[in-house]
């Protein structure tokens, strides 16, 4: 089969398991560590024809079905210089005595030379140009050439909307596979449909399509091309009973989106009768299970809400997941039903970030060396002039809390003290590392930008995320490995750009860690009581009104986000905790490795200490509550807890002990 790397496979794969766990792979009877798999149509570009091909090589054409279409069609095709004056002579007198016609009168050749060149009107001025071009065809090209353009060229009936064009079409229409793995009476049954494929539609005209390919296998036999055995054998195969439509796109939001990276980086803007291969990123079981998850957590939202149920139009989410690692995209929702709308809100819409932002922040505030987890940071009433006008940002229950650490208000989501931290880091700063991390939108230095007060794509948020969970690293996101032209050959295009680092890997492990107490104590805690019990980081967002519902996670290696909205920008009942997570969450457990996903592990340069959560400062036994914080090495908090340790009591962190007993009194 063709794949990305070029054609190969083919062979039989077995897996074996021992109770539910795959033990081994074989293909071909030979042990292997891994196979790939033949990829799954997920769409077909057509022009207004809506032709639908498959171009195979003759060589890839199995002998039994070449034989088939020979006999049907033109058995002395291999003899004759283009035209077949017996052919013609045994058409006539069969037609004379209206008997069954065994072999049409036109050759191959002249069969090609119509369907390319030639219109269908039956007279004998187009009957003459038909012969003149089949002389020219034979004349031009080998026998070989004309017969394989004659197979990837001749009509082969419908599949819903689309025209089967070629034999490597009419295989996955009627038997939904590769032509390769075509036998005798398959082959027959197709060669019996080139003379009148809706007369002799094995769905449609059952009895008529038996008779017909019985009279090719007979044709077969009399030929000496096969035994009769072999002809009675593939005589009591049954017919394909079921049709498989091959026109129905599986990913449409996905298949115009890779339709539009192709145009970019490969320079192909229309897709239609190309014949190019297109071998994308999508994994199909993902994107199943993508889609499930928004139709049914959107249909759960509904029947929640009656404000929704009375909505005009209906509410929408986007979903889009990614290998961090590579920027290869696993699945990708742009909306709820293809069909009522065709807008994607994964990569087109322009949407406010909320507090999904908030985790840029953070991060450049640690890499900037201003603050640490630990931090303090202020909760109380805050007002200033931005623009000419009042900015008094507050917390989503209006609450103030005091001094609390980074820490609890990224967890809790607070505004007022990520909104003194942005001002102390700088806001330049932040637009900075936000570009850095792949947020393309337009971008202010403006307070408000640091609760998310602008716009932008989805995936671009998500790539942000992504770099989190790539250490640091912003993966060139991708939705189109490879482009193969109509044989098979690379299509040359702009190469992927390479990683970039964004942040520390040290800064980057720090926020996923806070992020991943959003998770276990803050806002995205509804999802542990969803069943989500691994160990994984995310951020909830919500904007004023709660326009947009956020929700974006991640593991080492996945990230995905999810928002829900009104495509007309209407408030909804939700938040991103409510509406965005449970998708999220649905999503994450359908897709979960069967071993769980990984954890995080610290880079070399963190250092995870004992602290009181309450101070930010070195944990004592006198800690009513202790934690584990994650810091850079340079950056461990020096002071131990006064509040509740007084100004003589140890820390109880061992490492950092020890540290002090060897500096000594005056360390």
């Amino acid at each position: 089969f063709r794949a990305a790397a070029g054609d190969g496979g083919g062979g039989l794969l077995v897996a074996e398991f021992r109770g539910d766990r795959l033990s081994g792979l074989r293909v071909d009877e030979t042990a292997v560590a891994e196979a790939w798999l033949e990829p799954p149509l997920l769409a077909t570009f057509w022009g207004e024809d809506l032709m639908e091909r498959r171009p195979v090589p003759l060589g890839e054409i199995p002998t039994e079905v070449v034989r088939a279409v020979l006999a049907a069609e033109d058995a002395s095709f291999f003899e004759h210089p283009g035209l077949s004056p017996t052919g013609i002579a045994r058409a006539l007198l069969t037609n004379l005595r209206g008997g069954e016609i065994r072999q049409g009168g036109s050759t191959i050749t002249q069969q090609l030379a119509k369907n390319l060149y030639l219109s269908s009107e039956r007279t004998m001025g187009r009957k003459m140009r038909e012969a003149m071009l089949a002389i020219f065809l034979e004349w031009r090209y080998s026998k070989e050439q004309i017969l394989e353009a004659y197979l990837n060229q001749i009509y082969w009936g419908r599949s819903g909307a689309a025209n089967l064009i070629g034999v490597g079409a009419a295989a996955r229409a009627y038997f939904g596979k590769p032509v390769e793995e075509l036998d005798l009476a398959e082959g027959a049954l197709l060669a019996a449909l080139i003379r009148a494929p809706a007369e002799y539609s094995p769905f449609r005209r059952a009895e008529a399509a038996r008779a017909r390919r019985d009279l090719v296998l007979r044709r077969l036999a009399e030929l000496d091309w096969i035994t009769p055995e072999a002809a009675e054998t593939a005589a009591a195969a049954a017919l394909p009973e079921v049709e498989r439509p091959i026109s129905r796109r599986l990913a449409p939001y996905y298949a115009d989106a890779a339709a539009a990276e192709v145009a970019r980086r490969w320079g192909v803007a229309d897709l239609a009768d190309r014949g190019l291969s297109i071998f994308g990123t999508l994994d199909l079981t993902d994107q199943e299970s993508a889609e499930a998850a928004v139709r049914e957590g959107l249909a759960e939202l509904t029947g929640k809400s009656a404000r929704v149920r009375k909505h005009e139009e209906g509410l929408e989410a986007a979903l889009i997941s990614l290998e961090p690692a590579t920027g290869a995209v696993r699945a990708y929702v742009g909306g709820r039903d293809y069909r009522e709308s065709q807008f994607d809100r994964a990569s087109s819409a322009r949407r406010q970030a909320g507090s999904a932002f908030k985790p840029i922040v953070y991060a450049t505030a640690f890499e900037s060396g201003v603050a640490t987890p630990a931090t303090l940071l202020e909760d109380a009433p805050l007002e200033l002039e931005s623009g000419g006008k009042r900015w008094a940002p507050a917390n989503d229950d209006g609450e103030f809390r005091g001094w609390v650490t980074a820490r609890t208000a990224i967890e809790q989501s607070l505004n007022v003290p990520t909104a003194r931290l942005a001002l102390q880091t700088g806001l330049p700063r932040i637009v900075q590392m936000a570009r850095a991390c792949g947020i393309r939108g337009r971008l202010q230095p403006v307070p408000a930008m640091a609760l998310g007060a602008f716009e932008v794509a989805p995936i671009e948020l998500l790539t942000a995320y992504a770099t989190l969970a790539d250490r640091g690293v912003r993966p060139p996101v991708h939705l189109v490995d490879a482009v193969l032209d109509a044989r098979g050959r690379p299509l040359a295009g702009e190469a992927l750009p390479a990683p970039e680092r964004a942040l520390s890997p040290d800064t980057a492990y720090m926020v996923t860690s806070l992020l991943q107490g959003v998770l276990d104590y803050g806002t995205g805690r509804p999802a542990r009581a969803l069943g989500l019990a691994d160990p994984l980081a995310g951020k909830t967002g919500t904007t004023n009104l709660r326009r947009d519902n956020w929700f974006a996670g991640f593991s080492p290696e996945r990230a995905t986000l999810v928002w829900v909205g009104f495509d007309d920008d209407s408030p909804t009942p939700f938040s991103g905790s409510k509406a965005a997570l449970p998708l999220w969450t649905k999503f994450t457990l359908a897709v979960r490795p069967p071993g769980g996903y990984a954890r995080f592990t610290p880079p070399e340069g963190i250092r995870v200490v004992l602290i009181d959560p309450a101070t930010g400062e070195l944990a004592t036994d006198r800690c009513p509550e202790v934690l584990a914080e994650a810091f850079a090495a340079e950056r461990v908090p020096a002071t131990v807890c006064r509040e509740h340790g007084g100004w003589f009591a140890e820390p109880i962190d061992p490492g950092v002990r020890a540290e002090r007993d060897e500096k000594g009194p005056g360390g």
